[in-house]
């Protein structure tokens, strides 16, 4: 479908430097990296959704539509002001 991951690469005990290409690719992906970590973290922080309170996958859909549209108000309520 044309998706790629992007998975930001750390350095370990064998390599303790990243070479600049790799650092180049950390720095490219890190603004959209940032935008999704961003939401997600919200959503656990704030929304308290750190875990599904519902059996079923439609209840637990519900749970989460509901969180994602508080967050969404949230925001243009931000932005709006």
């Amino acid at each position: 479908e044309g998706k790629k991951p992007r998975i930001a690469f750390r350095p370990n005990r064998h390599h303790p430097e990243l070479p600049p290409r790799l650092k180049r690719y950390n720095r490219l992906i890190a603004r959209r990296r940032a935008q999704v970590e961003t939401t997600f973290a919200t959503l656990k922080r704030r929304m308290r959704l750190t875990c599904i309170r519902y059996v079923g996958l439609m209840k637990a859909s519900g749970q989460i539509l509901l969180a994602s549209i508080a967050f969404n108000m949230r925001r243009w309520a931000t932005i709006a002001a």
